[in-house]
């Protein structure tokens, strides 16, 4: 999350909220959509422990290693990667669609070790620095040049935006292009700090789940595979 911690934590308890809602209406529709109707309420956790390394960086342009920037990146590293393809694999009805989602997350579970994994064994080659008002996390010993680190951010991508697009259902088809629209202006407006804006981002856009939800409600089936 950019901006301040008010803003992080004013995010996190805005999208928490929000997912008591979104998680009330997936259980009443189908419990196969409780994973889907989840993403405001991890999101909002995300945000709240960014919101704590903002009070621990307190208005200096750096910080050493923290646990709230380690759980930050465990859901941007580690988590989305997996619990995405999860979700849009859980509420799959389509037979060729469940397999291609399964691959999906097993990437994203193996590339999510290769991007976590390190951090978690040295912590202290995490550099964490403020960059025009937003927090920049920073691992040179694995991206040492912007060639390297373009790759893991387009591979990421495609494991968190291909099941959502792929999707039979059509609203999942629509948040998944909202979330790579986010994830293009995240390339085009914040490169300096787009784990941190991309995720708030992502994570604004999580709220959309209620509409999501409440299509899906009216409408439970998914699209058959022809229409795709």
């Amino acid at each position: 999350m950019c901006f301040s911690a008010p803003a992080s934590f004013a995010a996190g308890a805005v999208l928490i909220s929000c997912s008591v809602a979104t998680l009330h209406r997936a259980w009443r529709i189908n419990a196969k959509f409780l994973p889907l109707a989840a993403f405001p309420l991890f999101f909002g956790m995300q945000q709240i422990a960014e919101g704590f390394l903002w009070l621990e960086l307190d208005g200096s342009d750096s910080a050493p290693h923290s646990l709230s920037a380690l759980a930050f990146l465990f859901f941007a590293y580690w988590f989305w990667p997996v619990w995405v393809p999860i979700s849009v694999l859980v509420a799959e009805t389509d037979l060729l669609r469940r397999r291609v989602f399964s691959v999906f997350t097993l990437l994203g579970v193996s590339g999510g070790a290769i991007l976590y994994l390190p951090i978690l064994e040295n912590p202290a080659d995490l550099q964490i620095n403020l960059v025009r008002r937003s927090i920049r996390y920073v691992n040179p010993e694995m991206f040492s040049d912007e060639v390297t680190k373009t790759i893991a951010r387009l591979i990421y991508t495609m494991i968190v935006c291909v099941p959502l697009l792929w999707s039979s259902h059509v609203m999942v088809r629509k948040f998944g292009l909202l979330i790579l629209i986010s994830v293009l202006i995240g390339f085009a407006v914040a490169s300096h700090a787009f784990t941190s804006i991309w995720c708030f981002l992502a994570a604004g856009l999580s709220a959309y789940m209620v509409v999501v939800l409440n299509e899906l409600a009216r409408n439970p089936n998914p699209i058959r595979l022809h229409q795709s």
